[in-house]
């Protein structure tokens, strides 16, 4: 019993920190939501580390990237103002982080979207 009432407060937690992910991913630190929840910075990476199996940083960069991955294929911005839109402050990275995550490069994304878009 006791194992289960911490299993649902994890769970809770994740809910929580995947919606304040996913509501400030341009601009949250895990310093900040560590703040936000009383909690070290160093437990609440490892917590977040147990619960979910991803780190902070690679849950705030998919979200990034899926918020970059709807950009290109539904607007114009280029890919130096969605790079910045998605709250990455460097190009270069955002290229690395994003062929990573999509086996492609952003133009290469776009160019497909736009063609699956108007010709499929």
């Amino acid at each position: 019993m006791i194992e289960k009432t911490i299993y649902d407060n994890h769970q809770k937690i994740l809910v929580d920190l995947l919606t304040e992910i996913s509501s400030h991913y341009q601009t949250i630190s895990l310093d900040q939501l560590a703040n936000r929840y009383g909690y070290t910075k160093q437990y609440l990476s490892s917590l977040i580390k147990k619960i979910s199996g991803q780190t902070f940083i690679e849950l705030r960069t998919r979200k990034r990237m899926e918020q970059a991955k709807y950009l290109l294929a539904s607007s114009d911005y280029s890919i130096a103002e969605i790079c910045n839109l998605v709250g990455i402050r460097n190009l270069n990275s955002f290229y690395t982080k994003f062929k990573k995550q999509y086996h492609m490069m952003p133009n290469d994304y776009r160019k497909k979207s736009y063609l699956s878009d108007h010709f499929l």
